[in-house]
């Protein structure tokens, strides 16, 4: 069996107290200067956790060897967005290395291209079906028929119903939600007002979300959302900034903001800057995407964290679970696995994107025979 620890690393426990110690000088790069002064304790402390370097993951204990001569297709929610593309491209690199065929098909957002995507699997015989970021509720029928057609599908990123799939690769939204309240009550001192741009399509956003909601009355009573607004991903480039701009105009004591992942944090980043509130105002979000990472470590932006996951490997542990699908013998504690996740800032910012501080790629091909 490969088994890690977890534990929080001496450089973890330093960012913390600088962190803390930034907080408390009022001086802090996007805190407004309205920050209360509460007892963020609790905060503290789940913040220390989210914040430390990953040292533990049970991977599988039984090594598995890949069956030949499978086609597999990957289906993205849009090949445009970042976190979709880098989960499928992992797909197709796991894939190669297994020596099996791979396709993938590009619903580009759209649910009725989702759905025939699904269809289109089917009539090319695919032997499996790599779902990335899918809302289970609008392909649940075509999923069915899939599987009823013998192709073994894996959900991966979105939570799911049971039964939905033959395995999902996820990973624990509410906590993530919870650990971007944690930074935001540390970040104001207990005063945090926020704004939260939600994008309620994707039930793995509506966990965050929650999570975050609930997070902030658990750890941070004296904060508060001064304004939710919802958007879909298909205007994310067109409407959201301007909404926001008008949102964030309507709400001058705002100092804070949670988005539903890190394309709309970097989206609105722009409108912040150019606003009577820059610099006064803390961004928050979800993915650990690229792009998110480089704006959170130059430090000028007011995107100041996010609770990133590593797509890649959440990738090859679907692709773990597809084999032991395709040889009979996935066991039940396998059927759903969650990846690690870890809040990153600039305090505790490493590579980009976010290696997941083990090396989860050997592990796995060493279970495939292929190292």
């Amino acid at each position: 069996m490969i088994r890690f620890t977890r534990r929080t690393a001496p450089w973890a426990g330093a960012a913390i107290a600088a962190l803390v110690a930034l907080t408390g000088c009022g001086g802090s790069p996007g805190v407004s200067s309205a920050a209360g002064n509460n007892d963020v304790s609790a905060a503290k402390k789940v913040l220390s956790d989210a914040q430390a370097k990953v040292t533990k993951f049970d991977f599988p204990t039984e090594p598995v060897a890949a069956p030949k001569d499978k086609l597999v297709v990957g289906i993205p929610c849009s090949y445009a967005a970042e976190g979709c593309k880098r989960g499928v491209d992992a797909v197709a690199e796991a894939a190669k290395a297994l020596g099996w065929r791979y396709q993938m098909i590009d619903p580009a957002g759209d649910p009725d291209k989702m759905r025939a995507a699904i269809r289109t699997a089917v009539q090319l015989h695919a032997d499996g079906i790599f779902l990335g970021a899918t809302p289970p509720a609008v392909v649940k029928a075509d999923v069915a028929a899939a599987r009823a057609a013998g192709v073994k599908v894996v959900n991966m990123y979105e939570p799911a119903p049971d039964g939905f799939a033959d395995a999902n690769s996820i990973q624990d939204h509410v906590q993530a939600g919870r650990w971007n309240a944690a930074y935001l009550a540390v970040a104001t001192k207990g005063g945090a007002k926020v704004i939260s741009v939600n994008d309620p399509e994707f039930e793995s956003v509506v966990e965050w979300h929650q999570g975050f909601v609930d997070g902030l009355k658990e750890l941070c009573p004296s904060c508060q959302v001064v304004k939710d607004i919802n958007f879909q991903i298909a205007n994310l480039q067109t409407t959201v900034p301007t909404d926001f701009q008008a949102t964030l105009q309507a709400n001058p004591t705002a100092n804070a903001v949670w988005t539903a992942y890190d394309p709309v944090a970097l989206a609105i980043s722009p409108v912040i800057k150019r606003s009577a509130q820059s610099g006064k105002i803390s961004v928050v979000s979800h993915n650990g995407d690229p792009a998110a990472l480089q704006a959170i470590q130059a430090g000028d932006q007011p995107f100041k964290a996010t609770v990133a996951y590593n797509i890649e490997w959440q990738s090859y542990a679907a692709v773990d679970q597809m084999i032991r699908l395709f040889n009979g013998n996935l066991p039940d504690s396998l059927k759903t696995v969650n990846v690690p996740e870890k809040l990153i800032s600039s305090e505790n910012a490493t590579t980009v994107p976010w290696d997941g501080d083990l090396d989860w790629k050997s592990a796995y091909l060493k279970l495939w025979k292929l190292s």
